[in-house]
């Protein structure tokens, strides 16, 4: 019989062997709960528990191992099917499959604004998804400039979702995001403000109504986009 293949083992002396699929996993864990400025080799390193030189046999340098979190973060970007049919339901399974990549590495989102990425980087994912919603939209009867207005809309309510309402949730570890904390409040009992106490006392719907309340008005502008077509 022909001799089995040797595994690489997974772990040696109780730690895991280092790859360069482990050091894109936790670069993008750090920069998802950090930023990415906050991903330093020193940093990776020790939350990796192996020493600065170790990381330099799997990876050139610093802009290497962003370009590897990055690209494991729009990997794991996948949108259910576009059916322009079903448009409406399209819409809102693109937007949940961009809200599950937000708020799964939150500050990683700031990627643009952190780092200088060359165009060549750039994952097919962010091309691809971005096509196949567009043409979803110009299927069913909108423009190409209507189209494009209609993501930017989507795109930059999702992407302030999930820093203002996903974001803090989170952090809580439960689903209250109130209004006003109500250590805010106490903290500035002398000043008059009644309609805001008011509001604050007021039960918010959770943030997967909010996100759901987002979907259809995101829905309400594509159809008014239509109605003018």
């Amino acid at each position: 019989m022909p001799a089995t293949p040797r595994r690489r083992p997974a772990t040696r002396k109780g730690r895991p062997v280092l790859t360069r699929e482990i050091i894109a996993a936790k670069a993008l864990e750090m920069a998802g709960a950090q930023g990415f400025p906050a991903l330093t080799m020193r940093a990776l390193a020790a939350e990796l528990d192996v020493t600065v030189r170790a990381l330099y046999n799997y990876v050139e340098d610093r802009g290497e191992v962003v370009s590897l979190a990055v690209d494991l973060m729009l990997t794991s970007w996948t949108p259910p099917p576009l059916d322009p049919a079903a448009w409406e339901t399209s819409v809102a399974g693109y937007a949940g499959s961009l809200r599950a990549l937000y708020r799964r590495w939150p500050r990683a989102l700031l990627v643009s604004l952190d780092e200088d990425t060359p165009p060549a980087s750039v994952h097919p994912n962010r091309l691809l998804n971005l096509d196949r919603f567009l043409r979803l939209l110009r299927d069913v009867g909108l423009d190409l400039p209507a189209a494009l207005a209609a993501h930017r809309h989507l795109s930059l309510l999702v992407l302030s979702f999930a820093l203002v309402v996903d974001g803090p949730a989170g952090r809580a570890g439960d689903e209250r995001n109130p209004l006003v904390p109500d250590a805010w409040l106490t903290a500035h009992a002398d000043l008059d403000i009644p309609v805001l106490r008011e509001a604050a006392a007021l039960p918010l719907p959770t943030p997967d109504e909010q996100f759901d309340e987002l979907v259809s008005a995101v829905v309400d502008h594509i159809r008014g986009g239509l109605r003018a077509c």
